[in-house]
């Protein structure tokens, strides 16, 4: 029997913060697809105790991110949502708050960080740029699929 998750709907909560240990547990249990307590441990090759490892499994379920079920005596975890669902969860979030939370012009905040993306990593100034011509590309194609037209003009 799947025990249910104790959090809300996942589109109404923000992304859960997630702790260096907490990300090295979740990205085991996405390669297995599912383990126990006993099989996390044995994959971490840290020499966490059994009972870390079974606290850090509690909380990853208590944030909506495994699923358990009772196995015999042991629970078998399960991740409810992908590297990329969790990953497009907190760039959502992050946006959100980004916008939100400041009473600058949005025009402002987007060159602010240009800026800070521009000096953290130039290479990822040009992967951004190629992101968003792609993101317009398949905006201007759902367009026109959903309004029946062939060509549809990029907005500058």
């Amino acid at each position: 029997m799947t025990e249910p998750q104790p959090s809300a709907d996942s589109a109404s909560i923000p992304a859960p913060i997630l702790g260096r240990r907490e990300r090295e547990v979740l990205a085991v249990l996405r390669e297995l697809g599912s383990a126990t307590v006993q099989q996390v441990a044995r994959r971490l090759n840290r020499g966490l105790a059994y009972t870390t490892v079974m606290t850090t499994l509690d909380r990853l379920f208590r944030k909506g991110l495994l699923e358990r079920k009772k196995e015999s005596r042991a629970f078998l975890y399960t991740p409810t949502v992908s590297a990329v669902e969790f990953e497009e969860q907190r760039a959502s979030h992050l946006v959100r708050r980004f916008f939100s939370e400041s009473d600058a012009q949005p025009e402002m905040l987007i060159s602010c960080l240009v800026d800070a993306v521009h000096h953290y990593d130039t290479d990822l100034l040009d992967q951004l740029e190629s992101g968003i011509r792609e993101a317009r590309a398949r905006s201007a194609e759902a367009n026109s699929a959903s309004d029946g037209t062939a060509d549809e003009q990029e907005k500058p």
